[in-house]
């Protein structure tokens, strides 16, 4: 049997400002839409419901005819108004509408596909796997598997004890001292960073961040919807000077061979840096190595309660471990491990216990040696072939076992065609574009030797120069047909 309207479930606010036609539609609507209602129920006249309801029958019947014209009921002769059959309104579905403003405000990625044969990728920052002992570290991983039970559980909320007992010694021998419970094991420092804006910033707060700097970063900066203070960078470091008069959450800074520029901040503007960001009562975030080659004291170290190390193996290790760690004061510490395990509990056990057990046979610094090496002969090889094949680029990097070079192409030159042009050769750069805070094509792009072998190195270079070219030509062709004919 048709179910019927039950009178005593339809309430009417009379005081509030959606009007009383507007309400007992509602009411039966939902009914219906909810299967209460279904195929063939009859619906009280609207004598009966405005008597029950005790409103004006012109209501109950404005009501009525607004079913109708949705199609959900329909008058019968005898029966008076009966629900329709209808299938469920299906409302139409549009990936684009359903995404947050964050998510749908970060740009695409880059879509640049180096052409085949591929002659040299200076794109890429990542360190050369083939330096890597993996045998000797799978079998460090199979043991901490098979021996130990107790790694397949949760780690504690910082992280294995024994990986933060090694970091906290490897922290102290740079001039960083922090305690194992100043440590928190994260999923590579992205994951760090993310926590850290999670934890300290609201959407439209001030974050200052060097210019250029790590993409990876902008991402998360963005994400987060944060208003960025661009720190300009030239050969000393970053310019302190923007951050004099200014209320900043977070400053996020790499003095060591920072990303994309290669260069090394040095010891005054150091410490003007320092300076700057406590004057706008910023906590002062600091992307480092392990093994600092200039020498240099952390920043951390000057200001241990207002800074943040963030550490990683992905620099100059293994990116694919993704372990990294936050050090700090321990009431940051905590605050961000609080943030951490609402995401996702633990980084991996077993993976932390290996890791442990690498650093402590100095198996990192072993490897990082031979990798060195390698790097300088390298960023040699590329010195060279840049002096000789594009000797009107300047750059900044390169030194030492630095595999950045950070190019300033002739004014006027996109970096961003740049890419493009070299691409269409089978060579591989990062467009500057991809590490302004702004978002604005430069007249530069990255160019790293990490993972190029010697002998391809001068070639892809010479084939860099002739993108370069090509794009000044174009550029100047394009500024002839812009200008006004006199």
């Amino acid at each position: 049997m048709a179910a019927q309207l039950d009178l005593n479930q339809i309430t009417i606010d009379r005081t509030g400002t959606v009007s009383l036609a507007e309400q007992v539609y509602a009411a039966i609507e939902s009914r219906i839409a909810g299967g209460i209602l279904g195929e063939n129920s009859r619906l009280p006249t609207t004598r009966e419901l405005a008597a029950a309801l005790g409103v004006n029958r012109g209501t109950v019947q404005t009501a009525y005819r607004r079913l109708q014209e949705r199609g959900l009921v329909e008058g019968r002769v005898g029966s008076g108004n009966v629900v329709r059959r209808h299938s469920p309104a299906v409302s139409q579905f549009r990936l684009a509408g359903m995404l947050s403003r964050r998510a749908s405000e970060l740009p695409e990625e880059s879509s640049v596909v180096l052409a085949e044969p591929v002659v040299a990728d200076f794109s890429r920052l990542a360190p050369d796997e083939k330096f890597f002992p993996l045998e000797e570290f799978t079998r460090t991983l199979a043991d901490s598997w098979s021996r130990r039970r107790e790694l397949w559980q949760y780690a504690p909320p910082l992280g294995a004890e024994e990986l933060r007992v090694e970091i906290s010694r490897r922290l102290q021998e740079i001039g960083l001292t922090r305690s194992p419970d100043e440590i928190l094991v994260v999923s590579g420092a992205q994951q760090g960073l993310d926590l850290l804006f999670r934890t300290f910033t609201d959407p439209g707060d001030l974050v200052a961040m060097e210019s250029p700097t790590y993409s990876g970063a902008l991402s998360l900066a963005r994400l987060s919807q944060l208003a960025l203070l661009p720190l300009t960078m030239d050969p000393g470091g970053p310019d302190p000077l923007p951050l004099y008069g200014k209320r900043v959450k977070l400053c996020y800074v790499m003095p060591e061979r920072q990303n994309p520029t290669g260069i090394t901040t040095g010891p005054r503007r150091r410490e003007a840096l320092m300076q700057a960001a406590l004057s706008a009562g910023a906590l002062l975030i600091e992307d480092g190595y392990e093994e600092p080659e200039s020498g240099e004291p952390p920043l951390s170290a000057r200001e241990p309660s207002r800074t943040i190390w963030l550490g990683t193996l992905s620099k100059d290790l293994v990116p694919g471990f993704r372990i990294g760690w936050i050090a700090a004061d321990r009431a940051i510490v905590e605050r961000v491990a609080r943030v951490k395990k609402a995401a996702d509990f633990a980084t991996p056990v077993p993976l932390q216990a290996a890791v442990a057990a690498f650093l402590r046979a100095n198996g990192d610094r072993k490897l990082r040696q031979a990798r060195s090496e390698e790097v300088s002969l390298r960023a040699s090889a590329a010195k060279q072939a840049l002096r000789e094949h594009l000797p009107e680029v300047s750059w900044w990097g390169g030194a030492g076992a630095n595999p950045l070079f950070w190019l300033h192409l002739p004014d006027g030159v996109s970096g961003r065609r740049v890419t493009e042009a070299a691409a269409a050769r089978g060579v591989g750069v990062a467009a500057g574009e991809d590490f302004d805070p702004r978002g604005e094509d430069r007249s530069n792009v990255r160019l790293s030797v990490s993972r190029v072998e010697r002998k391809d190195i001068e070639r892809g270079i010479a084939a860099l120069a002739q993108a370069v070219r090509e794009v000044q030509v174009r550029s100047r062709s394009r500024a002839a047909l812009a200008a006004p004919v006199v």
